[in-house]
């Protein structure tokens, strides 16, 4: 027995002087590796990390006020709050807490993760102003070293006040004056107990729960910040309780950050999948973000949009086509770009009815379709106001934006030959929409990726999502990401062009002619959206010239509707027309070209608007129309047709003349004896064909006749 003893004796004096040994290693390592590190007092003094950001002409957007808050003019809200949630041993310990820290210890073993952190006040203080946010042991040591270095030199209330005034709240926003404004257009000194615990909850990941971003995560994490409160006693139970019942009001009180701040939220998201970092991290580690923007556009945006008389939700943006940036962005909606998801009515018919027609050779742009009431199998889609047109053509259609005519077509062509074309185009249509109601926009979408969509039909169907991110910089000057553009051709350049012919329809007759009176070309779709009951819900107007893309979204807000006369053709109409003006104030941009593969056509009238059937004519007359076809679906007509001319003779020979179609193919005969002998056989080389047919016997008289051959590539 004595004998055990004295082994486990000596087995436990062995594990003491281990003890002992790796705690005295472990000090002076502490010490010797974090000797030379110094503490910068200065760093403290205001918001010396700085997320920059730089818009397409590589000019920095200022985005806040750089205003340092003494304590003194802080809420006793925030103060408590903020000292409560991040460290509530603040004022007891000298730097660093051991008990929080050997408490994370713990649950990070147990947990096989590094997710519980144990930093103070001063450590926290200390890595935004002097360290990198490198999870690394050594940077943990040097934060430790500096933080017990920062509190043998500042008294508490200076290191808080120095905290308060460096904390990132998210969308470039750095300080807690600067947060008190764009969050609440409030002075520090003026923020209540509600709004201190959004502040509160925010800094710990600012995508998530900044009330600019995302108000119901902001919302979510409050609770979360209540319930600390409740549990450290920071305040009454009756106190909180006024507060968790005290509504939150909005209200951005930085003009930089009005003008900007849509579009920077974007773009600061962006990078966080782009870096795969968080939005802190980022922001606290000097990272130079170079965008698309176009200042000038976003300031005549925001002004346009500043005076909008409507009670609703909106977005308003443009992309350049040629690098699928996006130049302007706003929005009064707290939400990045992506998490928008409203129902694009007729905004998506291009994509969900017209094209596959044209791609499956259903349809050419003068197809006849009967628009009137329908009803298949229970679903009876209406026009606007019930009312019906009788025949009418796919491009008019297209112009008017008729319900009825769309969703035959889409009928005919088959729900997952649609479904199939709009997965080129990101879309992910789910089962309870692969359905007929596709054809008129049941289906949600965001409105940078719709713009996008339509910036593929002015880049010859080429599709890429618009990005807001050019170029991300470290802080050592270092390229960590540089855009490339990595367009893929989702459609035929011939399907392409027959479905930007009818959207420029659109511009010129149709919804879209409030930019009728632009003299450049410009082509548009309108859309709106309708709830159960009729009402307008959503209101939309993409136009595209070569060189721009422009949305504009209107929506009605939770549990209301717009106007009944707020529709597509509308505000948004005119807003897109006002950038429109702006961007080409002094140079316009050229017009779209015409691919190879289309052709100009004439269709006879009478059998077009009499029997519905599109049949091409020889040439140009009083009973032709013009229209353009690809070469790969041409209209069906007879395989010949006898042609006038006019005859001149002359002594030694004859003299043919008539009207030809350029590209098509004349077979010129004569008779002899009852029998038609082949002259000549000629292919027309523009309006006239004029043919010499020297006489083999000049006291003889020839009767003639002409007659057009079809050809297979017959251009005008």
């Amino acid at each position: 027995m004595k004998k055990a003893l004295k082994i486990t004796g000596i087995t436990l004096l062995i594990l003491l002087a281990i003890i002992i040994l790796m705690a005295i290693i472990g000090v002076s390592y502490f010490f010797i590796s974090t000797n030379d590190v110094e503490l910068d007092i200065t760093k403290l003094d205001g918001n010396f990390r700085d997320l920059q950001i730089y818009d397409g002409k590589n000019n920095q957007i200022i985005l806040k006020n750089n205003n340092y808050t003494p304590i003194s003019e802080i809420s006793p809200y925030i103060i408590n709050t903020f000292v409560s949630v991040e460290d509530k041993r603040f004022f007891n310990h000298k730097g660093i807490d051991m008990k929080r820290m050997l408490s994370a210890a713990v649950k990070n073993v147990t947990s096989k993760s590094l997710k519980e952190g144990a930093s103070t006040i001063t450590q926290q203080l200390i890595k935004n102003t002097h360290l990198t946010n490198d999870k690394t042991f050594k940077r943990k040591l040097l934060e430790i070293r500096l933080a017990l270095k920062l509190e043998k030199q500042l008294s508490k209330n200076e290191i808080l006040e120095k905290y308060l005034n460096n904390i990132y709240f998210g969308s470039g926003i750095y300080g807690i004056h600067d947060a008190c404004l764009s969050f609440f257009d409030k002075q520090p000194n003026d923020v209540n107990l509600a709004e201190s615990a959004i502040l509160a909850g925010v800094v710990k990941n600012p995508s998530k729960n900044s009330p600019i971003t995302n108000i119901e995560g902001a919302n979510k994490r409050q609770k979360v910040i209540f319930s600390v409160l409740r549990n450290n006693k920071t305040y009454d139970e009756n106190l909180i309780s006024n507060a968790e019942n005290t509504q939150i009001i909005l209200k951005n009180g930085l003009i930089h950050n009005k003008i900007y701040k849509s579009f920077i939220n974007n773009a600061i998201f962006e990078s966080t999948l782009l870096l795969n970092m968080d939005e802190k991290d980022i922001a606290n580690s000097g990272y130079k973000i170079v965008t698309y923007l176009d200042s000038d556009l976003q300031q005549n945006m925001y002004g346009e949009i500043n005076n909008y008389q409507n009670d609703c939700n909106y977005v308003r943006a443009s992309i350049d086509n040629k690098t699928m940036g996006v130049t302007s962005y706003i929005t009064n909606l707290n939400l990045v770009d992506s998490n928008i998801s409203r129902q694009a009515g007729s905004l998506i018919k291009p994509f969900s009815v017209y094209m596959p027609c044209y791609e499956n050779n259903l349809i050419f742009g003068l197809s006849q379709i009967l628009d009137e009431p329908i009803n298949i199998n229970g679903y009876s889609p209406q026009n606007f106001n019930n009312v019906y047109h009788g025949y009418v053509s796919v491009k008019d259609c297209v112009a008017h934006s008729y319900n009825v005519p769309a969703v035959k077509l889409l009928k005919e062509v088959g729900i997952q030959k649609c479904v199939e074309f709009l997965s080129r185009y990101d879309f992910n249509i789910k089962e309870q929409f692969k359905n007929l109601s596709l054809a008129l926009g049941s289906n949600s979408v965001s409105p940078l990726h719709i713009a996008a969509c339509y910036s593929s039909i002015a880049n010859g169907g080429y599709f890429e999502r618009a990005k807001f991110v050019k170029q991300i910089i470290n802080k050592d000057g270092k390229v960590v990401y540089n855009r490339s553009n990595n367009a893929t051709q989702v459609v035929d350049s011939d399907v392409n062009y027959l479905m930007l012919d009818n959207l420029l329809e659109v511009t010129k007759t149709g919804t879209g002619k409030k930019l009728n009176t632009l003299p450049y070309q410009i082509a548009c779709k309108t859309g709106t959206a309708t709830n159960n009951n009729g009402d307008n819900t959503d209101a939309w107007c993409c136009a595209i010239t070569t060189q721009n893309t422009f949305i504009a979204w209107d929506g009605a807000k939770a549990d209301n509707y717009l106007d009944k006369h707020h529709g597509g053709s509308s505000y948004p109409t005119l807003s897109v027309k006002d950038y429109a003006n702006f961007v080409y104030n002094i140079n316009l941009p050229n017009d779209f070209e015409k691919p190879d593969s289309i052709v100009n056509m004439y269709v006879d009238k009478n059998v077009l608007y009499n029997e519905h059937i599109v049949k091409t004519l020889n040439c140009d007359s009083e009973n032709a129309i013009q229209g353009i076809f690809s070469i790969n679906n041409l209209p069906q007509m007879l395989p010949y047709e006898i042609v006038d001319f006019t005859l001149t003779n002359n002594l030694f020979e004859d003299i043919i003349e008539f009207n030809g179609q350029n590209g098509c193919r004349y077979n010129i005969y004569y008779k002899d004896n009852e029998q038609n002998v082949l002259i000549e056989s000629v292919v027309c080389n523009g309006d006239i064909v004029k043919i010499i047919l020297k006489k083999a016997n000049i006291f003889k008289h020839y009767d003639y006749y002409v007659e057009f051959q079809q050809e297979e590539n017959k251009i005008i």
